[in-house]
């Protein structure tokens, strides 16, 4: 079976490496509770605003979420629902090794 074109690799790649870094993770799996402005990022990351913003930046530019302006504030939101399943997969409890194996 010949494989697919490389380019077909370009979105997911974008996307897994946006969620390569642990802030991002948290902050990928805090929206999944709902939308989130900036200083409620900050709060629940414990990092400086510029820190969050660069963060946020990097997940906006691989498509993972969207800002929406609110007066003075951008609130964000999970844009890729698929996210969602992503990390429940890596976030259930490891298999142990041997149970692997049995349910292969």
């Amino acid at each position: 079976m010949p494989s697919p074109p490389a380019e077909t690799f370009s979105h997911p790649a974008r996307i897994f490496k946006a969620l390569s870094h642990p802030a991002r993770v948290r902050l990928t799996h805090r929206l999944l509770q709902g939308e989130c402005c900036v200083s409620e990022a900050e709060a629940c990351l414990g990092l400086s605003q510029p820190n969050v913003s660069q963060h946020l930046k990097i997940l906006k530019n691989a498509g993972i979420i969207v800002g929406n302006r609110r007066g003075t504030k951008i609130c964000y939101r999970l844009a890729d629902l698929r996210i969602e399943r992503v990390l429940k997969i890596f976030m259930i409890e490891e298999i142990p090794h041997e149970d692997r194996r049995r349910n292969q």
